[in-house]
């Protein structure tokens, strides 16, 4: 029988051709890596690409599907199911550099050193306002985390490990050693909440200006996960007014994300979707492929399958 095809429908910024070649050469022996939006029965995207009912009529030929990605929310599970079609994806190739991205965030922020920095920046010494910053640190700190899924479940162990007391939300149940916790408890109680959950219609927006009316003051807010999940301007006026301490935002609803400048403000850490990257994901995102070709090709379970037969809740 012949090979099955191949075809990636984006290649992201960070892949030079030398790891695109390198991919091929890895992918060759179990399927055919055809051109870039072409029709083929295996479809590797990124979050950057939907997968629903417009690409599948250019794709009559698909059979599988791979985001590179840990989130699926660009991919119409419930379509791909009616259609006999296996999907899965790649959570543990950015899994680690999300959550130190994460940590990052949450110590910049607890910390205070962007008040460091900006005093810095303007020749001031301001190691008298310490008292009045109030800086924290994770030991013993409060930390909400809004999705335990594979990164959410990392981010706990490591802040566990680092002293600071976790609470956890996720609709799939919280695990042993986590404190349950409602969002409205997160925002007025912890010290710091970070999002790592996927977009769904349900929980678009799910903190915008009706959720900041009770937050803790001085509370530190992280997004890596979904730009939608936030309301950033309501975000911004929550800093503006001293609800928030700091804000690390990673990912945004609109992309390449038109206001960057909002980011001069103190206590604001913006960065352009890149918390995933590290100088080993190509070969990471390569490996990966490579087992999920392999186990669909031979009839091997799907690593990180999406699809079972029915879609997952």
């Amino acid at each position: 029988m012949p090979k099955p095809r191949l075809s990636r429908w984006v290649v992201s910024s960070y892949e030079t051709e030398a790891d695109i070649a390198s991919e091929i050469a890895a992918i060759g022996s179990r399927a055919e890596v055809i051109g870039l939006k072409r029709d083929a029965e295996i479809l590797v995207v990124t979050s950057s690409i939907a997968v629903d009912a417009a690409l599948l009529a250019h794709t009559p030929s698909a059979r599988l599907v791979i985001t590179t990605t840990s989130g699926y929310d660009h991919l119409d599970l419930k379509l791909l199911a009616e259609r006999g079609i296996a999907a899965c994806r790649l959570p543990l190739v950015r899994r680690d550099a999300v959550v130190e991205a994460s940590l990052a965030m949450l110590i910049d922020g607890l910390r205070c050193l962007d008040a460091y920095r900006v005093a810095a920046e303007a020749g001031e010494w301001i190691r008298h306002q310490m008292p009045a910053l109030a800086p924290k640190t994770l030991t013993g700190s409060r930390v909400g985390l809004v999705g335990l899924g594979v990164i959410g479940q990392r981010m706990a162990e490591m802040l566990s490990v680092l002293g600071a007391e976790v609470w956890g939300l996720d609709p799939a149940g919280v695990p042993s050693g986590i404190r349950p916790a409602t969002l409205t408890e997160m925002l007025s109680q912890c010290d710091a909440v970070s999002l790592h959950c996927r977009l769904t219609e349900e929980n678009r927006g799910m903190i915008g200006a009706t959720q900041l009316r009770s937050v803790a003051p001085g509370l530190v807010l992280v997004n890596t996960a979904r730009g939608g999940l936030l309301d950033l301007d309501a975000c911004i006026t929550a800093l503006d007014d001293g609800r928030l301490r700091a804000l690390g935002v990673d990912v945004f609803p609109e992309e390449p994300w038109p206001r960057l400048a909002d980011a001069a403000r103190p206590g604001v850490l913006f960065t352009p979707h890149s918390a995933g990257y590290h100088t080993r994901l190509p070969l990471r995102v390569r490996e990966g492929i490579v087992d999920a070709v392999t186990a669909w090709t031979t009839g091997a379970p799907l690593p990180w399958a999406l699809l079972a037969g029915t879609v997952p809740a």
